[in-house]
């Protein structure tokens, strides 16, 4: 629901603030015009617009150090549950999550701290190593406890994302906080000048076959009818289909705004593009058989997967098209959002060519706060292929990411329309 982003009244801060499409606060009136428009007091503005007024606020006034709590929240943590293996080669472990309690959440100036039915549990800033959100379960990384998974039944979890990273910008001020997950960066991490040692001028990783063939049948027998059905139904407009290479390694590095994303790009390229996608997509024996046919690999994008990096190498080095969507996740509220640092020491360290994509009308179609589809015109642009130089991350500086980033924003931009 858009109210799991717009979780405070953008004019007067309230929370829990819509009723009968008034805030109960100031009442000034809501309208939704549509997934990207909204009416506040009848003024029309994007929703990013409005979600930036509630960002303006910043944390409430806590008392005695307490900023928030939360109603009923259910924990859980990780658990392994056997291997995943995928065509190609790909090899990965497959997670679950366990819940072990259920309470009250609460987050203070200095730690997070947890009151279940059957323990308790505090999370100190300074042994928290990483944080985001998957729908509307709030991920922490403790140093301590592992990630540790707050299910939000009852309210948004956005909300405690926005105030949880609001509460760790604070916390570790005046450092710079670049990005919170796979674990918190700090601008001043990045090095400025190369590391002496070079470290592997080419990433390669050992080679596995599982099935007979690098890829599944599947998606070549189905590409032509779903293609029928999904471009009048959808109204899809495709362009640059040319510029992907016909054969050899390439990245496709599309904007993320939608679920549908990569279902598009997979239907209507004519080469397979290997996706990664969300550990927890695979809990169902029926996605996890339709994922591996669809040339995708899991990732615990939570925190730092080696395997899915080693994945990613493997099905580079294997000649393949490796897509990745350089956010990290979906946007919001329809802006892009920051590039990960990982991603683009990626790029830098495998040297293939990499092909800028522009997705505009997505949002519409699907955004991340619902899960009703739209039939809305939806136009996919494909830039030609970008070459960076190649080099070996220890030889990486923090000039060389912010490089590749400002580049390859800027096309993404330009073949989408997008601004940030």
């Amino acid at each position: 629901m858009i109210g799991d982003l717009l979780y405070r009244c953008p004019l007067c801060g309230a929370f829990e603030w819509i009723e009968k499409d008034r805030c109960v606060s100031c009442q000034t009136t809501f309208h939704a015009v549509s997934r990207s428009l909204v009416s506040i007091g009848g003024n029309i503005q994007p929703l990013s617009h409005w979600y930036r007024k509630i960002l303006d606020f910043g944390l409430p006034d806590g008392k005695d150090g307490t900023i928030m709590r939360s109603k009923q929240v259910r924990l859980s943590i990780e658990a392994q549950e056997g291997m995943y293996k995928g065509f190609a080669g790909i090899t990965a472990y497959h997670f679950t999550r366990a819940p072990i309690d259920t309470g009250i959440l609460a987050l203070h100036n200095d730690r997070l701290t947890f009151s279940g039915a059957s323990d308790s549990m505090t999370v100190p800033f300074s042994r928290l190593r990483g944080a985001t959100i998957e729908s509307n379960t709030m991920i922490v990384i403790s140093a301590d406890h592992g990630p540790l998974f707050f299910d939000f039944v009852e309210e948004s979890g956005k909300k405690w994302e926005d105030l949880i990273l609001m509460s760790l910008r604070k916390h570790h001020a005046p450092e710079e906080i670049l990005e919170f997950y796979p674990r918190i960066r700090l601008r001043s991490s990045l090095k400025e000048k190369p590391a002496r040692i070079c470290g592997h001028k080419v990433l390669r990783v050992p080679q596995r076959r599982w099935y007979s063939k690098d890829t599944s049948p599947l998606p070549m027998i189905l590409k032509p009818i779903a293609r029928l059905i999904i471009k009048p139904l959808f109204k899809i407009e495709i362009q640059g289909l040319d510029n992907i290479p016909p054969r050899g390694p390439a990245i496709l590095l599309p904007n993320h705004t939608s679920f549908l994303d990569s279902v598009i790009l997979g239907f209507f390229t004519s080469r397979n593009v290997w996706f990664m996608a969300k550990n927890s997509e695979y809990h169902h024996p029926f996605m996890k058989w339709f994922l591996r046919h669809a040339s995708s690999f899991p990732v615990r994008r939570y925190t730092i997967d080696v395997l899915a990096v080693r994945n990613a190498i493997r099905v580079v080095q294997q000649g393949h098209i490796l897509g990745i969507f350089p956010e990290g996740e979906r946007t919001w509220e329809g802006e892009m959002l920051p590039f990960k640092t990982g991603t683009m020491r990626l790029i830098l360290a495998l040297g293939v060519p990499v092909l800028p994509v522009g997705i505009s009308g997505a949002y519409e179609l699907m955004p991340r706060w619902t899960s009703s589809i739209k039939r809305v015109p939806v136009k996919v642009a494909i830039g030609q292929p970008l070459i960076f130089p190649h080099i070996p991350i220890p030889k990486q500086t923090r000039t060389d990411i912010e490089t590749a980033s400002i580049l390859l924003r800027s096309e993404i931009e330009r073949l989408s329309g997008c601004k940030t």
